[in-house]
């Protein structure tokens, strides 16, 4: 499959283009001299007074002043609304560049790496395409002009080098994710996913496995096999390694990824409304991939295995029906009472047969869930629910860092009391209080005794209808490659 990205050069230095426009940085009550002299009426009237949202822009000589408010306040967060927007200018426009300012010492709550991380990914992110099958998309592909940073403190150029060279490999695999998500079931397959898999594979020297139906029968992976009973698409079970050539730590971190390419909830039909939404099912499974693809080229020096259980979730005469009674890979049965909550089933297979196979000392899995989470924190956070106080607390920090939000959840016994079934060792769903947490108190019977798992339901922060955040407008978000990412990074420093 070919992946369209948005192909920005980024570097440091004067913008070698004719064509650019001037980006600076504004805070509250220090406007620049230059900017009160020819804006005198605009500034007086507060038209423009460095508050954190404001712009302003100076047609005539190609300069965007951006306010940014209190600089002792500023957070990644308000850098990344601002230059969502400016990318998405950028895609507008036609082989125009940014030549953005950084004064010496004016932001103090950010360090420069940091800062030109942010701005370098959020341009790229925003300046990124997702109407790639319409026809106007095919026929006009956006150009753009170099963007370059021009620092006033020579002494933080190798810090914005850093921040700079994190960005190019962070956001080109988050883009690589909302890639793959925003394209509809009929162009992204169980095969498809196979096929991209090889593709960051090969980028990065990973070792790749994919298990088909023969191996995943051979395994007992009744859960996966259940779930695509109803499609004409065969279900897969993708694993892939990174082996860091120079490791820090001998921590290993397995990711878990849930792929349904369409979740039309089975002989538990969802309604119509809104159902060409359920392309997005396999969000988890699209982080867990990018991320591992980014954490390789960037060396993090942390031994990684992603894993992720790939089906299509569809009625018809050899659909799994309410009721029936299958045996997962640990060899639980499992009554399905509700043919919707079917991720369950494929994650399920996959904790148990990577935490047998690998002994990692982490894992976590990432997974749209359920619609519960989005009744509990909207569209803003991901729900995480965690047998370790210790992952509990990097994750937390990783939250921090790369202001994907998270929110930790009880995973209290109580919660799984009404999973007990009358006939098999345990059912699919409990109810409807508490879903998101039942839902984790289900995964929990998959994880193995030692290793440190974490649960996170994306269900919320994976795609949306409108702008919030770090999100500039409708459509998939590739939350957790850079959560992913940052752990990583927090993990290679553990002993």
């Amino acid at each position: 499959m070919k992946l369209e990205n948005s192909k920005i050069s980024f570097g440091l230095g004067r913008n070698p283009s004719k064509n650019y426009y001037k980006i600076i940085l504004v805070s509250k009550g220090l406007l620049p001299k230059e900017l009160s002299a020819k804006f005198a009426d605009q500034i007086q009237a507060g038209i423009f007074t460095g508050e954190l949202g404001q712009s302003l822009n100076d047609e005539l000589n190609k300069i965007i002043y951006i306010g940014i408010g209190d600089p002792e306040k500023i957070s990644v967060r308000s850098i990344a609304q601002q230059f969502l927007g400016i990318g998405e200018k950028l895609r507008k426009w036609e082989s125009v560049g940014l030549e953005i300012h950084l004064g010496s010492g004016l932001l103090k709550s950010l360090s420069t790496a940091t800062l030109v991380y942010q701005i370098a990914n959020s341009i790229d992110l925003g300046a990124f395409p997702l109407n790639v099958l319409a026809k106007d998309f095919k026929e006009k592909k956006s150009k753009f002009g170099p963007v370059t940073f021009l620092l006033e403190d020579s002494g933080s150029e190798k810090a914005a080098k850093a921040g700079l060279e994190k960005s190019k490999a962070v956001s080109k695999y988050i883009n690589g994710a909302r890639h793959i998500s925003h394209l509809p079931a009929n162009h992204f397959t169980p095969e498809e996913f196979v096929s991209r898999s090889k593709e960051i594979a090969k980028e990065n020297k990973l070792k790749i496995i994919v298990f088909d139906e023969p191996q995943l029968k051979k395994e007992k992976m009744g859960g996966i096999l259940s779930v695509c009973q109803g499609s004409d698409k065969k279900a897969k079970l993708i694993i892939l390694e990174y082996t860091p050539a120079k490791p820090k730590t001998k921590k290993k971190l397995a990711l878990i990824g849930k792929g349904l390419t369409f979740d039309s909830g089975g002989i538990s039909i969802k309604p119509a409304q809104d159902m060409h939404e359920m392309k997005y099912d396999m969000c988890g499974a699209a982080a867990v991939i990018h991320a591992i693809g980014a954490i390789a080229e960037l060396g993090i020096g942390v031994p990684v295995v992603a894993a992720i259980g790939v089906a299509e979730n569809m009625p018809d005469a050899a659909a799994i029906k309410p009721g029936d009674v299958y045996t997962a890979h640990n060899g639980l049965t499992i009554e399905v009472q509700n043919t919707d909550a079917e991720g369950r089933l494929v994650l399920g297979d996959v904790l148990s047969y990577i935490g047998k196979k690998y002994k990692p000392d982490y894992m976590l899995d990432l997974a749209t869930l359920t619609g519960a989470i989005i009744i509990c924190l909207g569209h803003e956070a991901a729900g995480v629910m965690c047998n370790s106080d210790k992952l509990t607390a990097l994750l937390d920090e990783a939250s921090l860092s790369s202001d994907e939000r998270t929110w930790n959840l009880p995973l209290w016994e109580e919660y799984g009391e009404e999973l007990k079934s009358d006939i098999a060792d345990m059912r699919n769903v409990a109810g409807r209080p508490g879903g998101s947490l039942s839902a984790a108190k289900f995964l929990e019977r998959f994880v193995d005794k030692g290793i440190d798992w974490a649960h996170l339901d994306i269900a919320g922060t994976a795609w949306r209808k409108k702008a919030s955040g770090t999100q500039i407008g409708n459509g998939p978000t590739g939350y957790g490659v850079r959560l992913l990412v940052d752990l990583a990074e927090k993990l290679e420093k553990l002993k």
